[in-house]
């Protein structure tokens, strides 16, 4: 396995999982809900993801395509893909500050959101201008540790309880996967587009998407098993594992914090490199100011989920519709 097929598994992993996954709040809220039936969810939306990324990045490799506008420009014509393009860069940016912001209102008891938020921005700015093998180490890393440290909580789980089919038997469960589906392939494509788009062989490209996919998961299952063994403790948390962080390891709040401000600051980097590569590239713009114009938007974002927590979901439903109408005219596109 090649170079580039293991950076582009890392990536796709990195940015399936979202951020920062580390607290497990949209797994709660996408698949835990809902016991086992969010465990076949889970399935289906790897087996979704996997699909959608051998086609969509199949294509877009065979065509060049190496940005969100440029696979715009492509499914949708000249006249909607910059105001599609700009509407859909707004999300994410927003998507990565109510994310931020989020986990700083609950990260560290007795301090400040506003300071945590500082330091998650501090890590942001320092991987972002290491610039992208930083970057693209630091999500590596982030997956290292965030398996084992998954995988240490549930050895001390004492066991998981599979809920019987009978629980939370409706369609929820199908259109929370959709969901996750839709708004997770949109961060894929946001940060591998720049990267498959140049790849050299598409054979790297396959083989980097098909472990990743199983990357994804099994992270995925794992966190799922971790979750249901905490139940009842951590339903209605924002950072169900930091709950059972606390719970399970003598200094489990401080690890899960230091991790955590790592894990957010370097998806973060990520997602703001991938989306700021190619518009500088395509309008011959000077990298920092247009990163700093970023990041701005990001703390602003940040700072609105910490005053107005309900935000978060307006956000994220926001990027979930643009992932929604971006899958839903390419598989039409492809019948036609």
């Amino acid at each position: 396995m090649d170079k580039v097929a293991w950076q582009i598994a890392i990536l796709f992993a990195g940015a399936a999982l979202g951020g920062p996954y580390l607290g497990g709040y949209e797994w709660l809220r996408f698949f835990t809900y809902f016991g086992s039936w969010g465990t076949i969810g889970i399935v289906l939306v790897s087996l979704g993801i996997a699909w959608l990324s051998f086609q969509l990045l199949g294509f877009c490799h065979r065509q060049q395509i190496s940005s969100l506008y440029e696979l715009y420009l492509h499914l949708f014509g000249e006249a909607f893909a910059s105001s599609l393009s700009v509407i859909t860069h707004l999300f994410l940016l927003a998507y990565v500050g109510v994310m931020l912001g989020q986990q700083s209102a609950h990260l560290i008891a007795g301090l400040s959101p506003i300071w945590v938020l500082l330091l998650s921005l501090i890590v942001t700015t320092s991987f972002l201008y290491k610039r992208w093998n930083w970057i693209a180490a630091g999500t590596g890393f982030c997956l290292v540790t965030g398996l084992l440290f998954f995988g240490l909580l549930f050895l001390l789980q004492p066991h998981v309880p599979i809920p019987d089919l009978g629980y939370q038997m409706n369609g929820n469960w199908l259109i929370h996967a959709v969901s996750f589906l839709a708004l997770h392939f949109l961060l894929i494509l946001a940060v591998l587009l720049p990267v498959s788009g140049r790849a050299s062989k598409a054979h790297s490209l396959r083989l980097g998407l098909g472990v990743g996919t199983a990357l994804v998961l099994f992270f995925l299952l794992l966190g799922q098993a971790v979750l249901l063994s905490h139940w009842h403790d951590i339903h209605a948390s924002p950072l169900p594992m930091r709950l059972i962080s606390v719970q399970l390891l003598p200094t489990g709040g401080a690890v899960f914090a230091l991790l955590a401000l790592i894990q957010g600051g370097v998806l973060s980097a990520l997602l703001l490199y991938s989306l700021a590569h190619p518009v500088t590239e395509r309008h011959q713009l000077q990298w920092t100011p247009l990163l700093l114009v970023m990041l701005l938007a990001v703390s602003l974002f940040a700072f609105l989920a910490i005053w107005l927590p309900w935000s978060v979901s307006v956000v994220a439903s926001g990027a979930t519709y643009c992932g929604l109408v971006l899958i839903g005219w390419f598989v039409w596109r492809r019948q036609t």
